[in-house]
Formats: structure tokens, C-alpha cells, sequence
């Protein structure tokens, strides 16, 4: 029989009982509750339905050392336990929960992906609380409108992260639409074609080694590597192998670090070893990186090291009686000036001149030929890479007693 038990109709039961058969009453609160009355005891159990269809039956006590009370919070403890409550989605899908989303499933995969959630995070701050499926191509425009009146070329690429954010929600169900969809860029970007001349290249590398530590070493490097500035500036003792004097040696690029995801192995003529070795010996603070002022992270502050040389260059200038300044150039030019002397001035196959600037096969246009040709033209390169500090040596103004080349 069913009925809600109670401490009452327990007292009842086994009043009427008797010598009687058992008795056993449902509880019709909780129909799995069950209370068995039978010779001088009244024994409670909850039954539960599982996954195969069978019924387990779980014994809880007797009554009254276990009341009414006492069983019902069992119970609730039970079927917790026997069915654990679902995350529900939110009731309202907002720009924070869905960036959220990105960062944990898309962003993470992705080498610039911390990056670029700080560029979204900060774009859609004012938005962070709105729902998602509100948001309209208006909401988006007056952000990047905005942003492009501080910082046009910037307001370029957030749009591009934007558009790839709301892209991946839409390709996974979670908007209808991308409310940056159709929206052009806000400002007109110029190719840069700026290429510093193997003299101005040679200032450069003149005015750096007047810095000293970190960043002298750290820019000669970018020139004779041809390598990218955060690379440079990231190595670690880990990825070098350097012989004696320079000679023969390796640094091994990990995927993780490299702009297009592969690994690569960068030779280093002996000019290049004799800089590391006096970097590496320079350092003043224990650590992974080879230019670091803390010992805990990649060196800093690459603008003011920059704006440092064109200083020194200007001087240096004036006291040949040069008067015009050096044209405006930036670290990325020169991977630039180095591709093209490579194949203007030195005659090096471009295809070598290519891969020491770790592009894939960018100068061939067979697709083939990208897919397939995996040679890593080692010895290639670092015979291009000799002849182009040899270049450098010979365009040098200052005196080489006691410098780094």
C-alpha cells in the first residue's frame, strides 16, 4: 500500500499488526522509500531502478533508531548520488561565456592564440555582459570605428580576430549569424618595401654593438641571422650547439617558437657563435634565456633599444659629416635587406636565401615542389649565411679590434 509515512502511521501499522504477515508500505512521497513491518521491527530500504532494467534494493536502518526524518535525507543523499544533476547551459549565452569557449577550445591550439584573446577580450570589453545572439554588425562597427581613430593598423587586425572569433560561434551552432560579417577594413594598410642597403645594415650592426648587453648582441644577431625578432630574443641556452670559436655550430628552433609551426635547424657561422658566446657570458642573472635582465622571461623593451641606435647612427653621422638621417626602418627590414643582397649582391639561389629566412618554399611555385622537397639545405645555408657576414665585415666603417664580428 501507499501511503506518505509518517512516525504516526508507523505506530499504527504495528499496532494492527500482530501476529500477522509483513507488511509493506510505499512511501507516496517518494515511491522508492519503502518501510517493512514485520516480527518486533520495521526495517526501511530504498529501491532504485539501474541502467538494465534490474532494481537494487538498499537498506537504510531500523525505525525508530532511524526516523522519518533521518530517512528522507538518506534518500536525497541516494538519488544524488544515483543521478547526478546535469550542468544546465546558461539561460543567457554571453559574449564572456562564449569568448570563453574560444579561448578553452580554439585559442589554445593556436601560437598567437593569447594574443589575440587579448585583443577580443579588450575590443569587446563594454560587450562582455550582452547576449551573444543580440549582438548586430552595428554593435562591432562602432568598436573597430572607434579603435581605428587611436590605432588604424591595429583596428585591422582585431577586426580579422573578430571576424575569426564569431566565424568559429557560428560554425558551431552558437550564433546564426557573425555580426562582423561584411564589415571592411577601417583603414588602408600600405605594403611596406622599405629595404635597408648592406651600408645601413652595417650601421646598425656598428650602433648595436655600442649598446652592450642585452640588446647589442641580441640586434647583431638579428642581422646575421636573418631570423625574426622574437625569435631571437626568446632563444634559450637549450637550443644551441655551439663548437669551439663558433665553429659548426646549431640552433635548433622548435616548433612551438617558429611562425609557420615547424621545427628548424639554424646554422651558426662563427660570427653569429662569437656574439652567443659573449652574450652568454655577459649575463649577469641565471636562466633559460640566453638575453634576459630577470632570468625568468625573454628580454624587453625592443622600441627604446631601437630608438637607443638610431641615436647612436645620427651621431656617429654627424661626425663624418653626414647631415641626412638614416630613412625610417624597423628590426622586421632586416630579414629584408638580407634576402636581397643574398640574391643582388652574393648570387644565392633564392630557394636558399628563402629557407634561411624559414619560409616554405615561398620562391618556388610548384606545389609539389613545396610538399615534397623537406631537404633542410643546411650546409646551403650556412654557406649563405657566411658569405653574408663576410659582406657585412667588409661594409663596416668603425675598426674591428675588440668587437663581437
Amino acid at each position: 500500500m501507499a501511503s506518505q509515512i509518517t512516525d504516526q502511521l508507523i505506530i499504527a501499522a504495528l499496532a494492527r499488526k500482530g501476529r500477522a504477515a509483513p507488511v509493506e508500505i510505499i512511501d507516496a512521497v517518494e515511491p522508492g522509500l519503502r518501510l517493512r513491518i514485520g516480527s518486533g521491527a520495521a526495517r526501511w530500504s530504498y529501491r532504485v531502478g539501474l541502467v538494465d532494467q534490474n532494481r537494487l534494493r538498499i537498506p537504510l536502518g531500523t525505525w525508530p533508531e532511524v526516523s522519518v526524518g533521518d530517512v528522507r535525507q538518506l534518500v536525497g543523499r541516494l538519488k544524488a548520488s544515483f543521478d547526478p544533476p546535469v550542468p544546465s547551459e546558461p539561460a543567457v549565452l554571453t559574449v564572456e561565456v562564449l569568448l570563453e569557449r574560444y579561448e578553452a577550445r580554439r585559442l589554445t591550439q593556436l601560437r598567437t592564440g593569447r594574443v589575440m584573446g587579448m585583443a577580443i577580450r579588450c575590443a569587446l570589453g563594454p560587450l562582455s555582459h550582452r547576449d551573444a545572439t543580440t549582438l548586430g554588425r552595428r554593435d562591432i562597427s562602432e568598436i573597430v570605428d572607434a579603435m581605428a581613430d587611436r590605432a588604424p593598423i591595429h583596428a585591422n587586425r582585431v577586426l580579422a580576430y573578430l571576424k575569426a572569433f564569431f566565424g568559429w560561434a557560428v560554425g558551431r551552432g552558437y550564433l546564426e549569424a557573425s555580426p562582423a560579417a561584411g564589415i571592411s577594413k577601417p583603414s588602408r594598410e600600405i605594403t611596406r618595401d622599405r629595404t635597408p642597403s648592406v651600408d645601413e645594415v652595417a650601421e646598425i650592426w656598428e650602433a648595436a654593438g655600442e649598446l652592450g648587453y642585452p640588446f647589442g648582441p641580441a640586434i647583431q644577431l638579428l642581422v646575421l641571422t636573418a631570423s625574426r625578432r622574437d625569435e631571437v630574443g626568446d632563444i634559450r641556452l637549450a637550443e644551441l650547439s655551439i663548437g669551439p670559436d663558433g665553429q659548426g655550430g646549431c640552433w635548433t628552433l622548435p616548433p612551438g617558437r617558429s611562425k609557420n609551426g615547424r621545427a628548424i635547424r639554424m646554422p651558426i657561422v662563427p660570427a653569429a657563435g662569437r656574439v652567443l658566446q659573449a652574450a652568454i657570458t655577459a649575463r649577469t642573472v641565471e636562466g633559460p634565456f640566453v638575453f634576459s635582465t630577470t632570468g625568468r622571461s625573454p628580454v624587453s623593451g625592443w622600441s627604446r633599444a631601437k630608438a637607443r641606435i638610431d641615436a647612436i647612427i645620427q651621431i656617429r653621422r654627424g661626425e663624418r659629416g653626414i647631415l641626412e638621417a638614416m630613412p625610417a626602418w624597423r628590426f622586421h627590414d632586416l630579414r629584408r635587406a638580407f634576402a636581397t643582397a643574398a640574391c643582388d649582391v652574393l648570387q644565392i639561389d633564392p630557394a636558399i636565401a628563402d629557407r634561411c629566412l624559414n619560409h616554405v618554399g615561398a620562391s618556388t611555385t610548384s606545389v609539389i615542389s613545396r610538399v615534397y622537397a623537406r631537404n633542410e639545405l643546411f650546409e646551403q645555408r650556412r654557406e649563405a649565411l657566411e658569405r653574408w657576414a663576410e659582406l657585412l665585415d667588409r661594409r663596416r666603417i668603425a675598426p674591428t679590434e675588440g668587437r663581437a664580428c
